[in-house]
């Protein structure tokens, strides 16, 4: 059977490769993945998952574990040999590979917390900002509430939810030591790693937004080709 294609989008494919799924941060967006996707193409078919909300007559998805349900039923029978989050997507990409826990999926973390989101209306305000930002300087009135109503709904998601179950497979959590989503870094830190007796700690020397620009890229790029075991020579 194959994988639906209706919420399932395809970065990167060729012939014969095994699988990675980025799954996006707060508000569903995907642009800041695209150059990572590139990095990670090259030995991988690449697929995200888009966030429910963003297309007309759909609605968001307002819990972190119905967000990982829709992430399960996106892939049907596909089953991920890496699994990809950052940010809130860490939170969910964690729950995907607790519930894929018998394939073992190796699973990467970008500054993400195991902790409810602390309430901080300015913090939010600020973020959709960024957000809206990424959709140009004129976007479509409509995207823009459906892109709005979907980062609020996982706000809301995120300040219900505290990760607690253990995922005994190889996991990577990377934390950004600029500025950063962890209000307590150290206390975030030792929370994963009581849930996650295999991971491997590593640093990113930037703020949580800009992780992903090309300057940085680099420091991003070796320590999870390292991680996966990717190919000597593939160029970050």
């Amino acid at each position: 059977m194959s994988p639906q294609l209706g919420r399932l989008i395809p970065l990167m494919r060729g012939k014969d490769k095994p699988t990675c799924l980025m799954i996006p941060g707060a508000g569903g967006g995907l642009a800041p993945y695209l150059r990572l996707a590139g990095f990670l193409g090259q030995t991988y078919n690449v697929y995200a998952v888009r966030a429910a909300g963003l297309v007309p007559d759909e609605p968001p998805e307002t819990s972190v574990q119905a967000m990982t349900d829709g992430v399960l039923t996106a892939l049907d029978s596909l089953v991920p040999d890496v699994v990809f989050g950052w940010s809130m997507g860490g939170t969910i990409a964690w729950e995907v590979c607790v519930a894929l826990a018998a394939h073992q999926p190796r699973l990467v973390m970008i500054d993400c917390s195991p902790f409810r989101l602390p309430h901080n209306p300015a913090r939010d305000e600020a973020t959709l900002r960024r957000i809206v930002g990424m959709l140009g300087t004129r976007p479509d009135e409509n995207t823009l509430a459906r892109v709005t109503q979907t980062f609020h709904a996982h706000v809301k998601a995120l300040t219900d939810f505290e990760t607690s179950r253990r995922y005994d497979g190889p996991a990577q959590l990377l934390v950004c030591t600029g500025e950063s989503d962890l209000v307590d870094r150290a206390s975030a830190i030792e929370r994963w790693q009581s849930l996650a007796p295999d991971l491997r700690l590593g640093t990113v020397p930037t703020d949580h937004f800009g992780v992903f620009e090309p300057e940085h890229l680099p420091r991003l790029t070796e320590p999870i080709g390292e991680f996966l075991e990717m190919p000597a020579g593939v160029a970050g």
